[in-house]
């Protein structure tokens, strides 16, 4: 099975397709990963073969067979401003039609909220190019609800595909046990324990089978904990309670 992600730094941070991978062969897969990754990139970077990295990914697609594309919205979407959204609808539709032409079926990574308290809003200023504007207020809650809504936008423009609730994951996973951190120092980016609570997410929506048991632990202590709460996310369609 031949799995490619395109993404941003939410993607390649702690090497989170490769956790993924090695997680998916300690459970006897047979497993090609890949991916192509750029800090801060949106889904319309990816889409424009004019850029460097959009390039890259439209050769990645035309050029080899791929059993599942799994893409990833932007943070720079946000509830204060449209024109990134819409800019990104429109790019999962390109890479949606790319990722069929290539044999593959499209997931959607559904990414957590900012830890922070506020995050950048920016807006779309060409097909493929974003402007900060200013910081708005957000608790993590409210945007992981409002990142989970966009994945769900995203994937009616292409067709249906399946959502990777690594949101909603995070948010079940801090309910039951809030000692154990899954944000990097930044309270942006995911820490090692975040990227592998990612990692077993993608295994149960791919596999659709527990995450639960498999050896490849990342040397995190915790690993059968994020394992369950995955499982519990993807399988059991555990919704968490995302009200403040």
């Amino acid at each position: 099975m031949r799995i490619l992600f395109l993404g941003n730094s939410l993607v390649y941070f702690n090497d989170m397709p490769g956790m993924f991978g090695a997680l998916a062969r300690s459970a006897g897969k047979d497993v090609y990963v890949d991916s192509v990754t750029k800090g801060a990139a949106t889904m319309s970077l990816f889409a424009d073969k004019t850029t460097e990295i959009g390039a890259l990914a439209y050769s990645k697609l035309a050029g080899e067979r791929w059993d599942y594309v799994i893409i990833e919205p932007s943070r720079r979407i946000t509830p204060f401003e449209d024109t990134v959204l819409k800019a990104e609808i429109s790019a999962a539709g390109v890479l949606s039609n790319l990722a069929g032409a290539a044999g593959g079926r499209v997931l959607i990574y559904s990414v957590w909220g900012n830890n922070t308290g506020s995050l950048t809003v920016c807006r779309a200023t060409s097909a493929s190019a974003t402007q900060k504007l200013n910081t708005a207020p957000i608790t993590r809650k409210k945007h992981t609800a409002f990142m989970r809504s966009v994945a769900e936008k995203v994937s009616a423009a292409t067709g249906g595909a399946e959502i990777i609730d690594a949101g909603y994951a995070f948010e079940n996973l801090i309910a039951r046990n809030p000692e154990i951190n899954l944000y990097h120092p930044d309270q942006r980016h995911p820490s090692p324990e975040g990227s592998y609570l990612v990692a077993c997410s993608v295994f149960a929506t791919i596999f659709r089978e527990k995450s639960e048991g498999k050896s490849y632990t990342a040397g995190i202590d915790a690993a059968g904990v994020l394992q369950r709460a995955a499982d519990d996310t993807v399988l059991n369609k555990l919704v968490p309670d995302l009200s403040d």
